[in-house]
C-alpha cells in the first residue's frame, strides 16, 4: 500500500515539477468577453473585456504581474456601450513636435472615448470624446510619430500623445465597424461598412473610392503592389488588390496578418497564405479552418515563425501554422469560442477567450509551447490507479479486512479528488450565471407551459408571447416572436456574428438576452434552446 501511494504521489508531482520552469495562471472576468489580444509588456499583462454585462458589472482594462498573476490595477468604464472591440495599444515614452509623453496604454471605447492611461498604475493621463452613431470606436488605432490616429465611427481624428490635443479631424459619409486604420507614408487609410476606402492626407485632404458591394472591417494591408482589402460580402468575402479581385473566400473574414512578403487570411471556411512576389500577390496555400478573429505571430529561437489563429468554434483552441500549413492545434482545459489573438513575449504567452477566461503561461528561454495532451500518459496512469484503488476497496470489503479497506478507501478519495477538482475548475466558468428574476410568471396562460416563451422589454413594458414550438436557436425564436407581436427588428452582421440592434427602432445601449434565467456566452445564432425555453430580451 505504501508503495502504491508513493507511486501515485510521484505521478501527480511529475507535471508540477516540470511546471517550475513553465507554469500557468488563470483569471476569470465576470463582465464580458476577451475579444482582443492581451498585451505583454516587460513584467505586465494588459487585457480588456467587452461584450454583454449585467448589474454592476462594467467593461474594464486590467494589468497583471506576468509571473504571479497578481492584479496590479483595473480601469473600468462607467459609460461605454456594446461592444468594446478596439485592440489595446501600448506606446513607449517619447517626444515629438506636440510634446513629451510617458509610457501609455491607449484605450478606445464603444462610447467614443479615447483614454490614455499611465501603464504603471492605470491612472487617467488624458481623455477625448469622439462621435457616437449607435456605437463609437471599434477599430484598431495607429501611431504616427507623436500622435495616435483614431478611426472613429464616422471619420478619423488624431490626438497628441502628450496631452490628447486634437490635431486633425475629418468626417466620412458612411459609418465604420472594426474599421482599423493603416498609417503609411502617404497618409491614413480606413474603410467603411459601405465598402468605401478613404485616404486622408496629413494636411486633412480626403479622397475615397468604392471597393465593392460589402464591408471593410480591417485595416487595409499595404504591399509593394498596392493595398489589399478583404471585403466581407453577403455571400462570403472577396479579396482585392488595388480594386482588382484576386480571390474569393468564405464568410466573416478575420483580421489579416502581414509578415514580410506573406499575408495571412482566415474566414469561417479556411486559412489562407498569400505570397507577394515581384509581380503580384498570389495564393500560396489554403487549409480548412474556422476563424473570425485576430491572428498573431510568434518568433521561435531559430528565427522561424508560427502563426497562431483562434478557432471560433464551440471547441475553441488555436491553430498553429507555419507560413503554409497547419502544424498543430494548441488546446487548453477551458477552450470555447475564441476571437482574441494570443499575446507573446520572450517570457510568456497570454490566451483569452470569449468566456472572459485569461490564461498566462510563463516559460523559460528554452521552453517550447506544446498542447496539453503532453501529459496524457500521466493522466491515463492516474485513472488506472484510481480504478485499482477502487478494486482494492471492493476486495478488502469482500474479505472484511477493515484496516486495509480504510487505507484503500483513503487513497481512492485522494485520487478521486485530484481527478475531479481540475474538471470542476475547467467546467465552472462555462456554467451560465443564474438570473435573479423568476423564469415563469404565474399570470401566463397554463397552456404556455412546456412551450417556448419570449419576453421583450421595451421602454419598461413587457411584450410576451408563448405557445411557440420548433425553434432551435435564439435568432429563430426571436424572429417568430416579433412577427407574432408586430415588433420590428434590426440586425447587423458584426465581428462576433449576428447582432440585434433594435426592437421597434429602440437601440439604447444595446440589448441582452437570457435563457431560462441564465446568460449564455454565445451569440443569437449559436445559442441553442430547448422545447420549453423562456427567452427574455431587455435593454443592456
Amino acid at each position: 500500500m505504501k508503495r502504491v501511494v508513493l507511486l501515485s504521489l510521484l505521478l501527480f508531482l511529475l507535471p508540477f515539477a516540470k511546471a517550475e520552469s513553465n507554469h500557468s495562471w488563470e483569471h476569470e472576468f465576470e463582465n464580458g468577453y476577451i475579444t482582443t489580444q492581451p498585451l505583454l509588456v516587460e513584467d505586465s499583462v494588459f487585457v480588456r473585456t467587452s461584450g454583454f454585462w449585467m448589474g454592476d458589472e462594467r467593461p474594464q482594462v486590467s494589468a497583471f504581474e506576468i509571473t504571479s498573476g497578481d492584479e496590479l490595477w483595473t480601469y473600468r468604464s462607467e459609460t461605454t456601450l456594446q461592444h468594446d472591440m478596439s485592440p489595446l495599444m501600448f506606446v513607449e515614452a517619447g517626444s515629438g513636435v506636440c510634446g513629451v509623453w510617458q509610457d501609455l496604454l491607449i484605450v478606445a471605447w464603444a462610447d467614443g472615448k479615447v483614454t490614455a492611461l499611465d501603464s504603471s498604475n492605470g491612472e487617467l493621463v488624458w481623455e477625448q470624446q469622439t462621435e457616437v452613431n449607435v456605437l463609437g470606436i471599434t477599430g484598431k488605432l495607429g501611431i504616427d510619430g507623436d500622435r495616435v490616429v483614431v478611426p472613429t465611427r464616422q471619420g478619423l481624428s488624431t490626438f497628441c500623445l502628450d496631452d490628447g490635443a486634437q490635431l486633425l479631424r475629418v468626417e466620412f459619409e458612411e459609418i465604420g465597424w472594426r474599421n482599423g486604420v493603416l498609417v503609411s507614408e502617404s497618409g491614413y487609410h480606413v474603410g467603411t461598412e459601405a465598402g468605401v476606402l478613404y485616404s486622408v492626407n496629413r494636411d486633412g485632404t480626403v479622397t475615397n473610392s468604392s471597393i465593392g458591394d460589402g464591408k471593410i472591417r480591417h485595416a487595409p494591408i499595404e504591399t509593394q503592389h498596392g493595398l489589399i482589402i478583404h471585403l466581407q460580402t453577403a455571400t462570403g468575402s472577396v479579396l482585392y488588390l488595388n480594386n482588382s479581385i484576386i480571390g474569393n473566400y468564405g464568410s466573416s473574414p478575420a483580421m489579416p496578418l502581414q509578415f514580410e512578403d506573406h499575408i495571412f487570411l482566415a474566414t469561417s471556411n479556411e486559412w489562407v497564405s498569400l505570397s507577394c512576389n515581384d509581380i503580384t500577390c498570389l495564393e500560396e496555400s489554403r487549409s480548412s479552418f474556422h476563424s473570425n478573429g485576430e491572428m498573431s505571430m510568434r518568433t521561435l529561437k531559430n528565427n522561424s515563425v508560427e502563426i497562431w489563429v483562434p478557432s471560433n468554434t464551440p471547441d475553441g483552441g488555436w491553430g498553429v501554422f507555419n507560413r503554409t500549413s497547419l502544424q498543430r492545434m494548441h488546446t487548453t482545459s477551458f477552450d470555447s469560442y475564441t476571437t482574441a489573438a494570443p499575446g507573446f513575449s520572450s517570457a510568456a504567452m497570454a490566451l483569452g477567450n470569449d468566456m472572459g477566461l485569461l490564461q498566462v503561461t510563463v516559460f523559460d528561454s528554452d521552453e517550447t509551447i506544446e498542447p496539453e495532451s503532453t501529459f496524457s500518459l500521466i493522466e491515463a496512469l492516474h485513472y488506472v490507479l484510481l480504478l485499482s484503488s477502487y478494486l482494492l476497496c471492493c476486495l478488502f470489503f469482500a474479505t472484511n479486512n477493515k484496516p486495509k479497506l480504510l487505507k484503500a478507501f483513503t487513497m481512492f478519495l485522494l485520487l478521486f479528488t485530484l481527478a475531479i477538482v481540475p474538471e470542476i475548475s475547467a467546467k465552472w466558468p462555462t456554467l451560465a450565471e443564474s438570473d435573479a428574476e423568476a423564469t415563469w410568471d404565474a399570470e401566463w396562460p397554463e397552456e404556455w407551459r412546456d412551450t417556448q416563451i419570449v419576453v421583450i422589454e421595451i421602454d419598461g413594458t413587457e411584450n410576451v408571447i408563448g405557445g411557440l414550438s420548433g425553434y432551435s436557436n435564439v435568432y429563430e425564436l426571436t424572429q417568430a416572436a416579433t412577427l407574432s407581436l408586430g415588433i420590428s427588428t434590426e440586425y447587423e452582421d458584426q465581428y462576433l456574428g449576428l447582432y440585434l440592434l433594435s426592437f421597434n427602432g429602440t437601440e439604447g445601449d444595446g440589448w441582452e438576452f437570457t435563457i431560462d434565467g441564465s446568460r449564455p456566452n454565445t451569440g443569437i445564432v449559436d445559442t441553442t434552446i430547448d422545447s420549453d425555453s423562456i427567452l427574455r430580451w431587455r435593454p443592456a
